[in-house]
């Protein structure tokens, strides 16, 4: 039987940062694709595209992603100095879900990508405490080098996880580049010490990851490789950080205007001081994990034109409707109504 831990700890009300949708797109229309039709095969609209502060789906960052690679050909999204054509890494797939270790797969990837193409070096460096899995990109477009790393960082980190049925913790991730402008962005992501300006990109967590099992098999291989890219876009939930246990409160449902710092602090049997101390080292703020939580909450719930802007509100803890709109203009830079017609004007137009 499939081990399902991991599909059970994937936060489905996760969203993506508007960045990463504006960037896929226009590389998707930089190599031929029209821009309008990408648009609508995702559900998007100019609108929200353009909205520097908007979130999307991960499902909607998926369709453009897919609509790259029917176009490209190339998994690699035309941004390495060689194309990979679309159907290698299911090759690779295969051929990792028949080892025995993650150390085992993570040293056949490595072996199987340097093998076929120049354009990308996969190393694995090994240590008594730690394993770094990493790359660096030779002769790439360094304008637009950051966004295929950062596509390959959680690849390598969100397949892995998905192959030992766990999330893989991280100690650390590492960037050949300046720190970005939306690095915030890499705390939901990769929920650990990032490092910037290092000698490549790399994954690095504890050694004794290397002996963990491949739990999953051959048979349910098929079903996770007609999702992707979507389960790379997902967010997993950090069992052991005190951002994801807080996390859990929120996606139980205590993200209510009242819900406060003492409160969920209790709830988790320490002080509000300690909570606030952990989440801090993390990277982290109680009011800011609220109103992601929130803002996730009130997007997801705004696809769905079945339900009341005002009713949205209520669900996500406003018990007026202008207070709302106010805190939904500042997460996304858009009213709800702005937002759900954004949303639903292609399928109206269509």
């Amino acid at each position: 039987m499939p081990n399902d831990s991991l599909n059970e700890s994937l936060n489905e009300n996760y969203t993506v940062s508007n960045y990463f949708a504006r960037t896929h797109l226009a590389n998707t229309v930089r190599i031929g694709g029209n821009e309008q039709e990408i648009l609508s095969f995702a559900g998007l609209t100019r609108e929200i595209i353009k909205a520097p502060r908007a979130r999307i789906a991960p499902q909607q960052l998926s369709a453009i992603v897919r609509a790259n690679w029917a176009l490209g050909k190339d998994e690699f999204m035309g941004l390495a100095s060689q194309r990979v054509k679309v159907g290698v890494f299911q090759l690779l797939a295969e051929r990792l879900i028949l080892c025995r270790t993650l150390g085992d797969a993570l040293k056949e990837a490595a072996y199987f990508y340097n093998l076929i193409t120049d354009s990308i070096q996969f190393t694995l460096n090994i240590t008594s405490a730690q394993a770094a899995f990493g790359f660096t990109l030779p002769n790439a477009n360094r304008e637009n080098v950051s966004f295929l790393v950062e596509f390959l960082l959680l690849i390598w980190h969100r397949f892995p996880s998905w192959l030992v049925g766990k999330v893989i913790p991280l100690q650390e991730v590492q960037f050949d580049y300046e720190e970005p402008l939306h690095s915030e962005e890499y705390r939901l992501m990769f929920p650990s010490v990032c490092r910037y300006q290092c000698d490549g990109n790399a994954l690095v967590f504890e050694h004794a990851v290397m002996e963990l099992p491949i739990m999953q098999t051959s048979a349910e291989l098929p079903h996770y490789l007609a999702e992707i890219p979507l389960p790379w876009f997902r967010k997993p939930d950090f069992h052991d950080s005190f951002t994801a246990q807080v996390n859990r409160f929120f996606e139980d449902g205590f993200f209510q205007e009242e819900t406060s710092l003492d409160f969920i602090a209790k709830k988790m049997h320490t002080t509000s001081r300690t909570l606030r101390r952990k989440l801090t080292a993390e990277g982290s703020s109680f009011q800011q994990l609220k109103d992601n939580s929130r803002r996730d909450n009130a997007i997801n719930l705004l696809a769905d034109n079945r339900i009341s802007i005002a009713e949205v509100g209520s669900r996500v803890g406003f018990t007026e409707t202008p207070a709302f709109t106010r805190a939904f203009k500042q997460w996304t830079g858009l009213s709800p109504g702005a937002y759900r017609k954004g949303l639903y004007k292609q399928h109206l137009d269509g």
